[in-house]
């Protein structure tokens, strides 16, 4: 079987997809370029997991589906904040379902579901507790991954206010070193850098580790806060954050 074509007829049915959308609203564009930055990182962390041919096309089918739901959500609420809209990953799980669309991407049960049950839960605080099978769960991890990833290296790379201080709950997370938990609150742009930050808690993959670091990405994020914040609240911060990442890059 030849997954290099499979993988190429899998684009080009999801380009027929997004071609309903209206690429000159930014939020649809960026998401389409997010989408491929996803594959890329999703592909890196199964070749480095050593999965066969097959799981890797799985992985890419996960990452390029990951997001579906993103369009239809730009479209018809204007905006990404799933508090404000509409969960997209459970939107994106619903759009795949109907008509058995999934079957234009997978066409063995057993891989649909994982799929499925990866993109509803690809930007869940938590992977579904429920979920036992040690294979779903498997995938669900890569692709959180490989989106956490991209948000870290592009999202919240500046601040554009002039609050130089950062929330006590946003604070209380990094230093219990677990992932944020959004609860609607507008926070200030410092904030944001630090919740984003709190990403690494959640990451499952050494290779995620080594992308972090060889990009830099965490790197560039510490500087930004340096130029703006007091520098001893962002010395603690790094400081958790050289230890969470020490630790979790081991696994």
């Amino acid at each position: 079987m030849n997954y290099t074509i499979k993988i190429k007829k899998a684009i080009e049915e999801f380009n027929k997809y997004v071609k309903n959308f209206d690429f000159s609203n930014d939020m649809i564009s960026k998401k389409y370029y997010h989408t491929f930055r996803v594959i890329d990182y999703a592909k890196s962390i199964a070749e480095s997991e050593k999965l066969n041919e097959h799981d890797i096309y799985l992985s890419i089918i996960i990452a390029l589906l990951h997001d579906i739901g993103r369009f239809e959500q730009a479209k018809i609420y204007n905006t990404f904040i799933d508090l404000k809209s509409i969960d997209h990953g459970d939107l994106g799980y619903k759009i795949l379902l109907e008509n058995n669309y999934i079957s234009k991407y997978i066409d063995n049960e057993l891989d649909k579901n994982i799929v499925l049950t990866a993109i509803k839960n690809h930007n869940k605080y938590e992977i579904d507790k429920s979920l036992t099978d040690d294979r779903t769960i498997y995938f669900c991890k890569i692709i959180r991954d490989a989106d956490k990833l991209d948000i870290l290296d592009k999202q919240r790379n500046e601040i554009n206010d002039n609050i130089k201080t950062i929330d006590s709950n946003t604070l209380k997370f990094i230093k219990s070193q677990k992932l944020f938990k959004r609860n609607g609150n507008i926070s200030n742009d410092a904030s944001k850098i630090v919740q984003t930050l709190t990403f690494i808690f959640d990451l499952n993959f050494k290779k995620s580790f080594e992308i972090i670091k060889e990009q830099k990405i965490i790197d560039r994020k510490i500087d930004v806060l340096y130029n703006f914040c007091d520098s001893n609240i962002i010395d603690n911060i790094k400081e958790i954050i050289d230890t969470g990442t020490g630790n979790l890059s081991t696994i």
